[in-house]
């Protein structure tokens, strides 16, 4: 019995949340670097638009 790995997108469906969690806090920019990647190459547009709103709001922040 071999293991599967998922395709990206299946990843993406089932760690989508994951992957908002670690742009918005993480500290690793590496880290980051992935997971935005993986969201912009195998998410579908509501997730990038939940990054998109995130990235706004981070700079609304920094103008304060």
């Amino acid at each position: 019995m071999t293991a599967t790995t998922p395709d990206g997108e299946e990843y993406v469906r089932e760690n989508k949340d994951q992957l908002v969690r670690i742009i918005k806090h993480g500290d690793d920019e590496f880290a980051r670097a992935l997971a935005l990647r993986a969201l912009v190459k195998f998410g579908n547009e509501p997730a990038l638009h939940d990054v998109e709103k995130e990235i706004e709001r981070a700079k609304e922040g920094v103008g304060r």
